[in-house]
């Protein structure tokens, strides 16, 4: 402030003071003051008043500020409040719209399938821990009229089957595990082999159909689907699709790669086929 005082600047705006205030006292004492020198007076001034204004409205509203913090603070805290139960809401809202857009898969697949009996959804509870095969449990059981060995889908391709059963709840094991084995192969039925899993191509979310032709015309995105020959499984349904395809190490059969349908890692609800045409035939003998 001191420094300020003693600039040039400061000596300017007094000695532009005090010839405005001189040009005052000389036209009051002459009588004779126009509106021309009323007009240099303000054109003048002005800059000083706009200046004068501006910094009494900066001030008004930093006491504003200052007077009703309280209450600024209260109403940013409701505003966020209100935000948060929005995004909730919206939250709540996304769930049961996908949740919806499942029940309505599920709904198809039994349209489709008009054989099929089957349960109502159910939410995939738990993975089963250090299980490279992402076995996973579920909460229906015995109950439910689920049985040992039942299949397990989801609303996009085949899932695994039921191998322990309790009362209310089950633990399912998924394709990706070499203790699962299903028959499967292509629409046409014309490339044909047994789908199994193995550690090395479950750490990829994948399983493997081995025994084809060696001469096999499988492409890559080929469709595969269950063949129903050994009645665990309904035929005709989806499994997944080839990745790639390639030579057994015998050299006397080909492979497939198999990328199943359903992302074993990310299921959230599935459904239990508890009966379909033709397995009572199939199943007499012990799976």
């Amino acid at each position: 402030m001191l420094n300020f005082l003693r600039s040039r600047k400061c000596k300017a705006v007094l000695w532009v003071l005090a010839l405005l205030t001189g040009l005052m006292l000389y036209a009051v004492f002459m009588e004779g003051y126009t509106i021309s020198v009323i007009g240099i007076m303000k054109t003048i001034s002005a800059p000083f008043q706009r200046a004068s204004n501006a910094i009494s409205q900066h001030v008004e509203y930093a006491l504003d500020i200052y007077r009703n913090a309280e209450n600024y603070d209260e109403e940013n805290r409701a505003l966020r409040e209100e935000i948060n139960a929005l995004h909730r809401e919206l939250a709540d809202y996304e769930a049961a719209k996908e949740e919806l857009e499942r029940l309505q898969a599920f709904i198809g697949i039994k349209e489709k399938h008009e054989d099929y009996s089957m349960t109502a959804p159910f939410d995939v509870t738990g993975y089963i821990t250090n299980d490279p095969f992402y076995g996973f449990t579920i909460d229906g059981g015995s109950e439910d009229n689920i049985s040992l060995y039942d299949p397990v889908v989801s609303d996009k391709g085949l899932v695994g089957v039921i191998t322990e059963l309790g009362t209310h709840t089950a633990t399912v094991t998924t394709i990706l595990s070499p203790e699962l084995s299903v028959s499967a192969g292509t629409r046409s039925s014309k490339e044909r082999g047994v789908l199994t899993g193995s550690v090395s191509l479950a750490m990829d979310g994948m399983c493997k159909l081995q025994y084809l032709d060696k001469n096999t015309s499988l492409k890559k995105d080929k469709v595969i689907l269950t063949t129903g020959e050994n009645g665990m499984f309904p035929a005709g349904y989806v499994i997944g699709y080839v990745k790639e395809v390639g030579m057994d190490d015998t050299g006397l059969t080909a492979y497939a790669a198999i990328e199943p349908a359903s992302d074993m890692k990310k299921l959230g609800m599935v459904v239990v086929i508890t009966d379909f045409s033709g397995k009572a035939e199939q199943n007499e003998t012990e799976p």
